[in-house]
């Protein structure tokens, strides 16, 4: 049992905010994996009415959600060139917008197909080398419409290594009169507005930045109430032993649900903290207390205002990407 909570006016606040940091630059919002966890369609047609022309999709399965929204323009990551079929499919959407990030989808795309060139400056993902660009550049443009070019930051954080990036991008793009973009969301922040637009992710979600506004929540409920007395254990491998009578709540969720089985996790709810007591399970946590607070169908929230994405990370050992993916969005939902 759970509920997932979008708040799509924060969605707005947070786009809202950057436009007017950055004016005319293009903001170009991430809508893969599910947006986020917080639904490719769903993000893509609240941005749309802010006025976001450009977005990132990932796969074929990104695009299925969203291949009948009008007048946005929509550049898939990760085409499967092996797949001809699948590729003829793609390029018939006028408003599908291919990555080339490699030299032989050249010959694998049809004739006229809309492609940004992706240059791989240092990430070592999916992307042209710099030394192949000129080559492929050339090739495309007699074949293709070229109409874009992008890389990506690894480390933002590191300007040496990010301004040798940008160095490298630069000089193989520029006076081409191509659209180009490098800035991720912590791009943004430590450069600014390099060249036409950044691909923002995480903040435009509520993360990154102190005045942005989390825009998903992931609750469940309690669902039994039992007493439990000094000394005895919880959960698998008697991890947790109770140190004194008290309480303990069972709420429904696990790590097949994306709640990872680590030490640490816990919950909010009217106002207090609990945390999970012994090992999280396939599909139930338990919740301890040494005051009487519990009562069977009180929401508890799983991630949210209160218990953030970035916190949970940090219990997790991983970042808020992965937390935002995996909480509500796993498939056994």
């Amino acid at each position: 049992m759970f509920r997932v909570e979008i708040n799509w006016d924060n969605l707005r606040y947070n786009y809202r905010l950057l436009k007017s940091e950055v004016g005319d630059y293009e903001i170009i919002p991430v809508v893969k994996a599910n947006a986020y966890g917080h639904g490719t369609r769903e993000a893509t047609l609240v941005l749309k009415e802010e006025g976001a022309r450009l977005f990132v999709i990932s796969t074929v399965d990104d695009f299925q959600r969203v291949k009948d929204v009008r007048d946005v323009d929509f550049l898939m990551l990760y085409p499967d060139y092996t797949d001809s079929a699948q590729i003829s499919y793609l390029a018939s959407f006028p408003n599908l917008i291919f990555s080339l990030y490699d030299p032989y989808a050249v010959d694998v795309l049809p004739e006229g197909a809309r492609v940004h060139i992706n240059v791989d400056t240092g990430m070592n993902r999916a992307g042209v080398k710099p030394w192949d660009f000129p080559e492929v550049y050339e090739r495309a443009r007699r074949k293709l419409k070229v109409e874009g070019a992008f890389s990506h930051f690894p480390i933002a954080r590191d300007p040496e290594f990010s301004r040798r990036q940008i160095e490298t991008f630069d000089e193989l793009t520029r006076d081409k009169g191509l659209f180009r973009h490098i800035n991720n969301s912590e791009g943004l922040m430590m450069y600014g507005t390099v060249f036409d637009g950044a691909r923002i992710g995480i903040l435009l979600y509520g993360y990154g930045r102190e005045d942005v506004k989390p825009v998903k929540s992931v609750f469940s409920k309690i669902v039994q109430v039992k007493r439990i007395r000094k000394g005895e254990s919880v959960s698998y491998d008697r991890y947790f032993i109770a140190p004194e009578d008290g309480f303990l709540a069972v709420v429904p969720v696990g790590y097949a649900h994306g709640v990872r089985r680590v030490e640490g996790y816990r919950v909010f709810s009217e106002g207090r903290w609990y945390p999970v007591a012994g090992r999280i399970t396939m599909d139930a946590i338990m919740l301890y207390s040494r005051e009487d607070t519990f009562r069977v169908g009180q929401e508890v929230e799983l991630l949210g205002e209160n218990n953030r994405a970035d916190d949970i990370a940090k219990v997790w050992g991983t970042l808020t990407y992965e937390v935002l993916v995996s909480i509500g969005t796993h498939p056994a939902w």
